[in-house]
């Protein structure tokens, strides 16, 4: 599944959902969206909505977290920093989704968040689609 970030200025970003979910819990653990944001955000046109001035706090926020960060580390999804590469997830059929391991399946790449970085900075705004 994939996200498009659709910008009030600029072009839109496709992200997939393996990045998006971690980034969203990052976001929702920093408190720069709240659990309605986090819940309208992870769901294809529910109309998840970012204004410019929380735009322009996310990208402050990753400016600071990703100092903390090298290029190949990635944020799975409990938070944790790994430079671990990432196992594949292999589905089958009949697997339920709490099968899946979100820790190791999920993880917000550095590259990603320097590009959702950027891309905040410059959006002024933006909606989830």
């Amino acid at each position: 599944m994939a996200f498009i970030l659709i910008p009030k200025h600029g072009e839109d970003v496709m992200v997939s959902g393996w990045n998006w979910r971690p980034t969203l819990l990052l976001l929702r653990d920093a408190n720069l969206i709240d659990e309605s944001g986090y819940e309208l955000m992870g769901a294809n046109g529910c109309g998840g909505q970012v204004d410019a001035e929380t735009s322009w706090r996310i990208a402050d926020f990753l400016e600071r977290k990703l100092q903390s960060m090298q290029p190949g580390q990635r944020i799975r999804g409990d938070l944790s920093l790994t430079d671990k590469p990432k196992k594949l997830t292999v589905f089958t059929p009949g697997m339920e989704v709490e099968d899946v391991d979100a820790k190791e399946a999920y993880s917000a790449t550095y590259e990603w968040l320097v590009m959702f970085k950027d891309f905040c900075r410059t959006s002024r705004g933006f909606k989830v689609s």
